[in-house]
């Protein structure tokens, strides 16, 4: 029986990955050495795998990582977040090597690993919103030295990303819930009851938080459970812009693995241009290229032709390069990489067109094009510039 296609998740939260083998390491790692990560060496670790998407980098290594300027994005004090950097460096969690400009380059080991699958379904990361950073709760949680409430964070934002994958519209995000036991959160946060609900005060930023089961004694009030819920903020709705968005990563977790092996001297700007290059010049040309199959526009095909067109030019480009070492040695690239790419998708994608793409198929695309956007077509204008 032939397996059914997985629906495509409609709504997802908007962050950035943090591996969840890399969160097992760190709850393993405190055990067996007895001791407990600072709150300001769990900042330093989110504002590392911030600057990791930030550089796009599958390898999990940065470049441009500038601690002052992230300390006072996040409202901390430089020698603060300092102090937590070091402890990731002197226990392993980050290590540093020097690249072959001679400059510190700071990595987290098995990152690639740990965020690639070989199914979609498979939750080996969870995501941490890009919200974050625009809250006070990294400076909260570090001034209150509030280690256990980030390792709270991370188990319901670990919970919520297998929730939202089941809704189907941003507005109904409140109807997901996590329930947690008061006595759960006391033992897991090592507080009293005041000391519980002045933490959670500082990820209301993030969360809606409900006190359920309320009893009065006296002057007392006791809570049995505690309900989050994620703010909107957290969350995007997808629509066939992020279509495309996986083929896209995959591009460039390839391409930083080609320019690496061909000892091409590249940094993280660069390869955002190429991607930036290829989004341009190729896919909001084939964007409106898609089958109908009576219900919803199937865009497989068309994701198929950008990703052998891809891999197509990038592999010309292996081939050229590699040819350029044979005839010199000492053959350096000096052009600008994105500029460079940007020729050669431009270039090289009509011919690839007329060649691959069914003629019905582009006429239905180009209809469709003047139809929603009310504009001469692109792939029209591409196919008949020359």
């Amino acid at each position: 029986m032939k397996k059914k296609k997985k629906p495509r998740q409609r709504v997802r939260i908007y962050g950035f990955k943090f591996p969840q083998n890399l969160l097992e390491y760190l709850r393993n790692y405190q055990t067996e050495h007895n001791l407990q990560i600072p709150a300001s060496a769990y900042a330093a670790l989110l504002i590392m795998l911030k600057q990791i998407h930030r550089e796009k980098s599958s390898q999990g290594k940065v470049q441009e990582l500038s601690l002052p300027s992230n300390a006072r994005e996040c409202r901390l004090t430089y020698s603060t977040l300092h102090i937590g950097f070091k402890f990731l460096l002197k226990h392993g969690i980050i290590q540093e090597e020097v690249n072959i400009d001679g400059k510190d380059v700071y990595y987290l080991p098995h990152y690639e690993q740990s965020c690639s699958s070989e199914q979609p379904e498979d939750l080996n990361y969870f995501l941490i919103p890009h919200s974050l950073f625009e809250t006070n709760i990294l400076a909260e949680l570090v001034r209150t030295s509030n280690s256990k409430s980030f390792e709270l964070l991370f188990s319901l934002l670990t919970q919520f990303r297998h929730g939202v994958a089941t809704i189907d519209h941003t507005n109904k995000i409140d109807e997901l819930k996590q329930v947690r036991n008061m006595s759960t959160l006391k033992q897991q946060l090592g507080k009293r009851s005041k000391g519980v609900r002045e933490a959670l005060e500082m990820l209301e930023p993030l969360f809606y938080i409900e006190f359920v089961g309320l009893k009065y004694r006296g002057t007392q009030v006791w809570v049995h459970q505690v309900h989050f819920s994620l703010k909107p903020e957290c969350v995007i709705e997808n629509s066939d812009a992020f279509e495309v968005y996986p083929l896209v990563a995959e591009f460039s977790k390839e391409t930083e693995r080609i320019l690496t092996d061909l000892n091409i001297r590249y940094k993280p700007r660069d390869l955002f241009d190429i991607m930036i290059s290829f989004k341009q010049e190729v896919i909001e040309v084939l964007k409106y290229i898609a089958k109908n199959d009576g219900e919803h526009a199937n865009y497989s095909a068309r994701d198929s032709w950008i990703e052998s067109y891809f891999y197509r030019c990038l592999g010309n480009f292996e081939n050229k390069i590699r040819d350029q070492y044979e005839e010199r040695p000492d053959f350096t690239f000096t052009k600008s990489i994105g500029a460079y790419f940007r020729t050669v998708f431009r270039n090289n994608l009509k011919a690839f067109v007329e060649r691959v793409i069914p003629v019905e198929m582009i006429r239905t695309a180009n209809m469709r094009e003047f139809v929603e956007a009310g504009r001469v077509p692109v792939l029209h204008e591409v196919l008949t510039k020359y």
